[in-house]
């Protein structure tokens, strides 16, 4: 999953670049999620569901043909997000301008604002900006997301990469998954260099990840294959094994 975050102050228009490029990534086939940092909560829509929500329900689920809506009382961490959108081709992060480890558009509605934004992470700036005239020069293209989606699409095509976890584990020699993709978007590093993605295993602990490091992967898949190949009945090589532990 390839992904991209519209950064910016309050009010620069990040919604609104979002907005076009979610649409034109999907106009050109791709299945694309969206992420928005939501920092003074949710306003949810006066419908049935929500009045189940406010009643006391700590989740909602409300199903048609079509949609699905889902409400729960318990709040997500990025890197929880991220896990749950991997099989899409892109996800578009609104905010999380100082966690989200990957490439980065900024809204601007001045050039001021603009340059409190920039290095190798940034691919654009958009907004407001894009619009003034003469059109200014800044560290990186300035597109206007409304008037020119397709070339918006176009360097998120080329520029963006798979996103690193952002569980900022440590066991990469880039200490933090921002310092990863830093070092991606500078040409220095590849996603293969993630410990966390490129692990054989996944460890969950009542839903959540843990990021397991080099040594402790290695122990935990020595024992478990070791274990399962006493078996009866299971294949010599099996490609995948799962355990679920519970009480």
């Amino acid at each position: 999953m390839k992904g991209v975050a519209v950064i910016g102050l309050k009010k620069s228009g990040k919604t609104t670049v979002a907005e076009a490029l979610v649409r034109e990534l999907a106009r050109r086939g791709y299945r694309v999620a969206a992420v928005k940092h939501a920092h003074g909560g949710l306003t949810l829509p006066e419908a049935d569901s929500t009045r189940l929500y406010r009643a006391g329900a700590a989740e909602v689920i409300a199903v048609s043909p079509g949609e699905t809506e889902h409400v729960a009382s318990r709040g997500k961490q990025l890197w929880e997000a991220l896990s749950l959108l991997r099989g899409y081709d892109y996800v578009v992060v609104e905010g999380f301008k100082s966690a989200f480890p990957g490439m980065r558009i900024v809204a601007a509605r001045t050039v001021e604002e603009a340059l409190k934004f920039k290095g190798p992470l940034v691919l654009a700036y958009s907004g407001p900006v894009a619009s003034l005239r003469p059109r200014p020069e800044l560290p990186a293209p300035v597109v206007d997301a409304l008037g020119e989606p397709g070339r918006l699409a176009d360097l998120v095509e080329e520029r963006a990469f798979e996103v690193p976890p952002a569980l900022d584990c440590g066991f990469c020699k880039y200490k933090s998954c921002i310092g990863l993709a830093t070092a991606i978007a500078r040409g220095e590093a590849t996603i293969r260099e993630c410990t966390v993605l490129a692990s054989p295993v996944r460890l969950r602990v009542d839903g959540e990840e843990i990021a397991l490091n080099p040594f402790v992967q290695d122990v935990i898949a020595n024992v478990v294959r070791g274990v399962v190949a006493t078996l009866k009945g299971v294949p010599e090589k099996p490609s995948k094994i799962e355990i679920e532990v519970t009480g």
